[in-house]
Formats: structure tokens, sequence, C-alpha cells
């Protein structure tokens, strides 16, 4: 992957991850992970090479394909990406009411989500009110209320504290029991260190497999 005409940032990348498991993408501020996720979720294609996803090639397939593949993945940002003009239950809703849903199916699951996550009493808060843990819980809600196969968590842990940061891993641990494939891009090494999961490191551009747990090929 290239911006423009600039060296490239991630070279001969080639990783399988098996669905429903649980990974880290590991490496130092500027490393690529950011840039890594943003081609998993389709934000950008590759300047070279092929991503499978799902069993399709989507640097091949129609176009018009790929508003369904990016409705299968949720993605959670860093700064969260609420919309100011919206309460909580407006934005966890905004998946399912792009994807076509019905607002009685907006009514009965949104609540019902956003109680499980603890913020059964914010559904009509905006933003603005909210803490920096709660602003979290609505960006996972909104992630997954569409029950995506995978989600993309880009360094998700960087604007909470520790306490909420773990929290936030046993939510994602829970979600992945369910089945859902799940990949978190961070450099906090105490965070990693909790969990025993598979990692991929990116340094200078280049993969490298330290857990030795993951192996060549695609998302299937």
């Amino acid at each position: 992957m290239r911006y423009g005409i600039s060296q490239e940032i991630l070279l001969d990348i080639s990783f399988t991850l098996e669905k429903g498991s649980f990974t880290f993408i590991t490496g130092s501020s500027g490393a690529g992970k950011s840039t890594l996720l943003k081609l998993l979720y389709l934000a950008h294609l590759p300047s070279r090479g092929k991503i499978r996803l799902f069993g399709k090639d989507v640097t091949k397939i129609n176009r018009s394909e790929l508003p369904g593949i990016r409705q299968r993945i949720g993605v959670v940002f860093q700064n969260f990406r609420l919309i100011p003009s919206l309460t909580t239950l407006d934005n966890v809703a905004l998946p399912l009411r792009i994807a076509g849903a019905s607002e009685v199916q907006v009514k009965e699951h949104v609540p019902e989500l956003l109680d499980w996550v603890g913020l059964g009493k914010h559904l009509h808060d905006y933003p603005e009110t909210l803490s920096g843990g709660q602003k979290q819980r609505v960006a996972i809600a909104r992630a997954v209320i569409a029950r995506p196969s995978l989600l993309l968590a880009d360094e998700p842990t960087g604007n909470v504290d520790d306490q909420i940061a773990l929290k936030f891993m046993f939510l994602l641990k829970e979600l992945n029991k369910i089945g859902t494939t799940i990949i978190v891009a961070t450099h906090d090494e105490t965070l990693i260190s909790r969990f025993d999961l598979p990692r991929l490191h990116l340094e200078s551009g280049h993969l490298n497999f330290p857990e030795g747990s993951v192996t060549n090929g695609a998302i299937r």
C-alpha cells in the first residue's frame, strides 16, 4: 500500500485469520496499523496485490458488491467518530437505518444492546454529555448492532484509562465468544500482556508473526 507516489507503507504482507479468531495487530506509531485496517474495511484498495474477505477477492469484484461486504464489517475508531447532533440511540441505530431496517427493529434491538453495554439510561443523551468510556461503549454498540462478521478496532483504548480499557477488552471477548472475528490494533503492551492472544506485528512496513499462530493467506 502506498499513498500517491510516496514510498510503500506496507510491503508484501500476507496472512490468514480464521473465522471466529481474536488477533492483536501491534507496532509502534506510524508502523502502518491504521493503514492495514483501512485496507481490511475497504476504505482503500491495495496499490498492488489482493485482499480476500469472506471468500472473495475484493480487488476484483464489481464495485456494486462492496457495500454488501462493508455491511459485514464493524469498525471502532480511536476518536469514536460519533455524530454530535445525534443521540446515543440514533448514533447506534445509524447502521441499521442505512441497511434499511424498520423503526420497529430499531426500537427493539438498539435499547437492548445499549442496556447490555451499560448505557440503558443514556439513550437520549448527546455525545458531548458522555464520558470517554461511555463514548467508547456507544462506538462499540454502533459497530456491532448490525451483527458484523468482522470487527476491527483501531487503537480503541488510546483515549480511556486502564480500567475502562480492560472492560472494553472483556466486552470484545464476549462478542468473540458468539462468533465475531475480532482484530484490535494497539501499541499498548500492558494491555496485550493481559490476554493470551495471537498477534501480528508491523515493523518498517513488514509483518512479523511473533506468536507463530497466524499463517499466510487471507481472512476466511
